[in-house]
């Protein structure tokens, strides 16, 4: 490999970092011109920090840092340069389109898959895994086989898919329920599929198709899993929503998942679990629509007789640049998760040309929220590493 020119970079970190992955996108004009099986950042002193390039497009690319540790308002001059020797494992996103999904492994075992083929009324993930695997045989007293933090397709609502989006009411028009004659979330192309040591994801254009085949919404889907050490799972869904020709409005009902979690049944509140925001309120009465910019949901998932159980849970974070933030939470003790700005703060009309932009975090982690540090990783979310390019 001949000699490349680095891409040189200052970053700032606004807050403490601690087993931390964040992505920029940057021109691909910016980046070097080589190939390279691996990449990472050098800084100053020449310590090297893992990195990794995803060109997602012939003008745009992603390339992500992982920060072990850094204090707060700590600054880094960093070199990209080739790596000598590729890095392990990593995030692994595979598109079966004979099967209508998408398989996400974290290093080497299933994460999550997205499902979506034309049988499904809307694209959704399940599962969502957590790493609780103990190896052993079948019937092992310590023997614990994966499970998934959401459920799909519950008795009482057959129309939850475990995360997802919809609107019960776009333009009088149900894309929630799945009883027949329902509006469809139909899957066009992803425009990325890129995997790699440090994360891993997708982008994806949909449109929102009434029974009558009228087009009335396209949308812009963005999935980023990072890898961190440890047992904690994180991962970002963006959604843009746009007019096809006409206004659209979100109605206000209750029956929007913008977006939506449904937890599995073992950390329900109706089976022991708990529902915690920010703000410190617990209890999905007490929480459903209040505002915080965090919700959690955790529980006792893992439960082998003669064993304390071991408590799992799920964190939504909702980015400072959402509409109306922070949030009112829709949340409900027999296991929803998620924000529904039409429900709690009145219909949203897009006129042609207007753009509604959702991001979000998910942060599945063992134990509750205060002992995983929900809030910590809150902050980096809400403030990430500042990046400038010198010159």
């Amino acid at each position: 490999m001949g000699e490349v020119a680095p891409l040189t970079i200052r970053m700032e970190a606004p807050v403490a970092l601690n087993n931390a992955v964040f992505t920029v996108a940057l021109a691909t004009g910016r980046l070097p011109a080589a190939e390279a099986a691996a990449w990472e950042w050098v800084d100053t002193v020449g310590q090297g920090y893992p990195a990794q390039v995803a060109r997602l497009s012939g003008a745009e690319a992603l390339v992500g840092f992982y920060i072990e540790e850094l204090e707060a308002s700590r600054s880094l001059e960093l070199a990209l340069r080739p790596r000598q020797e590729p890095s392990g494992g990593g995030i692994e996103v595979v598109d079966q389109p004979e099967n209508g999904r998408l398989v996400i492994n974290h290093g080497g075992f299933l994460q999550a898959i997205y499902h979506y083929g034309p049988e499904d009324f809307k694209p959704y993930f399940y599962p969502l895994t957590v790493p609780c695997v103990r190896l052993g045989p079948a019937d092992g007293d310590e023997t614990v086989y994966p499970k998934s933090i959401t459920q799909d397709a519950p008795p009482d609502h057959v129309w939850h898919r475990s995360l997802w989006y919809a609107c019960g009411d776009l333009n009088g028009v149900d894309f929630y329920l799945e009883e027949g004659g329902e509006g469809r979330i139909v899957h066009q192309e992803f425009t990325a599929v890129f995997s790699g040591p440090l994360f891993g994801g997708f982008r994806e254009r949909l449109v929102w198709i009434a029974p009558d085949g009228r087009k009335l919404l396209a949308e812009e889907r963005a999935f980023v899993l990072y890898r961190l050490k440890g047992l904690a799972r994180l991962f970002d869904l963006e959604a843009a929503f746009a007019p096809q020709g006409e206004p659209v409005t979100f109605g206000q009902t209750i029956e929007n998942a913008l977006p939506l979690v449904r937890v599995a049944d073992l950390i329900d509140e109706w089976d022991g679990g708990r529902i915690t925001l920010a703000d410190g309120t617990i209890g999905g009465r007490e929480a459903f629509g209040k505002r915080a910019p965090w919700a959690d949901y955790s529980g006792p998932l893992v439960r082998k007789p003669g064993r304390e159980p071991d408590w799992w849970g799920i964190a939504m974070l909702d980015h400072p640049s959402n509409r109306n933030h922070p949030s009112a939470w829709f949340v409900r003790s027999f296991g929803t998760l998620g924000t529904n700005l039409p429900c709690f703060d009145g219909p949203l009309t897009l006129q042609p040309g207007e753009t509604w932009r959702l991001r979000h975090r998910f942060y599945i982690h063992p134990g509750g929220p205060d002992e995983a540090g929900v809030a910590a990783r809150y902050q980096e979310y809400a403030n990430p590493p500042r990046v400038t390019i010198p010159g």
